[in-house]
């Protein structure tokens, strides 16, 4: 049955503990309440040591309503694929690997509902969540987040073949066994780890499926568009680069 899978749930933070604060009790008790085996590993990216403090006595807390929760300290930062690849290359017993973003821009509803959706796929099949704006999954960001958007998805596209309609949404679940043929090859551990990600396990023969979820920006997000285009572009080459080798 597909409860019956292991699913290793991890959520990356780097002096989150403020946002993680209010979005992890509502995903605490959905995860205590939903039947799926989940193990939940909050892996810090290098925070300072009060952010460190702060997240074991959160996750202390959370421990209360939802025992199989974990914390991993990384004392260095790795950025955010680091934190999660990290996190998945110690469980070897997981028949899933998932992440989720910890500043719940993604309610605890569409966690379990892409969760309990990647457990009934067969075992060479992902799934992803994507940002569409519809009356069902309603989207809400500023616009300039919009353009950037669209404008990346079509560099993703043209520069490296990956046809996805969104790389970037922070909830993704992979199936373990196709992970860890992929991993020795993953470079990319920023803003574009997901697409190298993407890329990797297509390329292994994985199915992804695509998942439309609700989504609302919640301020104090990281990535800053004009800021960070330029190294998410050098990160697209790179990765191309990597293709054209025949690395994946």
């Amino acid at each position: 049955m597909a409860s019956e899978k292991q699913i290793v749930l991890v959520t990356p933070v780097w002096n989150d503990s403020i946002r993680l604060g209010r979005f992890g009790p509502e995903l605490a008790q959905a995860l205590a309440s939903s039947g799926l085996s989940v193990r939940w590993i909050v892996s810090d990216d290098g925070s300072s040591a009060l952010e460190k403090a702060a997240l074991g006595t959160l996750v202390d807390r959370l421990r209360g309503v939802y025992p199989q929760i974990e914390l991993q300290l990384n004392q260095e930062r790795v950025r955010k694929g680091g934190a999660i690849y990290r996190a998945w290359d110690m469980c070897t017993e997981a028949d899933i690997l998932a992440f989720v973003d910890a500043d719940g821009a993604i309610d605890a509803a569409s966690v379990l509902r892409l969760l309990s959706h990647a457990c009934a796929q067969d075992p060479m099949s992902g799934v992803v969540g994507i940002r569409h704006n519809t009356v069902a999954t309603p989207v809400q960001r500023p616009w300039q987040r919009a353009v950037s958007f669209r404008v990346f998805t079509i560099l993703v596209r043209r520069l490296i073949g990956v046809d996805f309609e969104d790389t970037q949404c922070g909830i993704k679940a992979v199936p373990a066994a196709a992970y860890h043929t992929v991993a020795a090859n993953l470079m990319e551990r920023g803003f574009v780890f997901d697409v190298e990600l993407l890329l990797a396990l297509q390329q292994q023969g994985c199915k992804i499926t695509e998942l439309r979820i609700p989504w609302r920006e919640i301020p104090g997000g990281k990535l800053r568009p004009l800021r960070d285009a330029w190294g998410m572009i050098a990160g697209l080459l790179r990765i191309r680069q990597r293709a054209k080798a025949g690395q994946y």
